[in-house]
């Protein structure tokens, strides 16, 4: 479905209905739709009937395609990596934020992200709990806009021979703790990645937080370069809760 197609079933649901819904930004129709916890919900029975579901798409004008279920799914939209309770837990410090900074803590995405980078979650997890061994990482940026994707942060990791490593891209999906990871949003951000930079491994991460606790932290498996085009599905290699001490305001 194009930008164009979404856009002219507002106006017609408008016309319909009598609501006055924004013709505006078609682009963000699947985003608005996925946030929280009610995106199955949303979505059309008649659609959910014939076991179709919906993804995003970007440039060229497009918006979201319909694709089947895959085998066994039950839903539009599954929220395939729930917070696991009795995964490992890890203690970060906090007490390194400012009291200024603490003080405007939010709970959107830019605060998650930054506070997670401030305290060297990631870095943290890639030194205690990894499924992917790295030798060093370093965080490269924020919000990265790209052409297909936004990746929310990126870093920059080495491996294997200390005496002549290999460099990996680390890239981070940040969610609040009342939205699910998208699957095909962390593989489009893997995929640009690649288009992006001179590497022939990317080790996609979801961070999520735990209300009052801390983050929830998945990696998933590495992704190698000549795999990325057909990849379509994500394996969860390794998780983790870090539970943040003192506690952070909306964290």
């Amino acid at each position: 479905m194009s930008l164009d197609d979404v856009a002219q079933a507002i106006r017609e649901c408008n016309k319909l209905y009598g609501s006055t819904l924004s013709d505006r930004n078609p682009a963000n129709f699947m985003k608005d739709l996925l946030r929280g916890a009610n995106a199955s919900k949303n979505w059309p029975a008649s659609v959910a009937a014939r076991r179709f579901t919906g993804i995003q798409r970007t440039g060229d004008g497009e918006c979201f395609e319909f694709i089947p279920y895959r085998p066994g799914q039950t839903e539009p939209f599954p929220d395939a990596f729930k917070v696991r309770e009795d995964a490992p837990r890890f203690l970060v410090q906090s007490i390194s934020l400012p009291l200024a900074t603490k003080s405007l803590g939010r709970s959107d995405e830019t605060w998650l992200i930054q506070t997670a980078i401030n305290l060297r979650v990631v870095e943290t997890h890639f030194a205690v709990a990894p499924a992917f061994p790295l030798l060093e990482l370093t965080h490269l940026q924020m919000g990265i806009k790209l052409r297909s994707t936004e990746i929310d942060a990126l870093f920059l990791g080495k491996a294997g021979d200390p005496k002549n490593p290999d460099s990996v891209l680390v890239t981070c999906e940040a969610k609040q703790a009342k939205d699910p990871l998208i699957p095909s949003q962390i593989i489009n951000q893997v995929q640009a990645a690649f288009a992006e930079a001179e590497v022939d491994t990317v080790v996609p991460i979801g961070l999520r937080t735990v209300r009052g606790v801390g983050f929830y932290l998945t990696e998933f498996e590495a992704v190698r370069r000549d795999d990325a085009e057909a990849l379509d599905e994500l394996t969860l290699a390794s998780d983790a809760i870090y539970e943040l001490r003192p506690p952070v305001k909306g964290i």
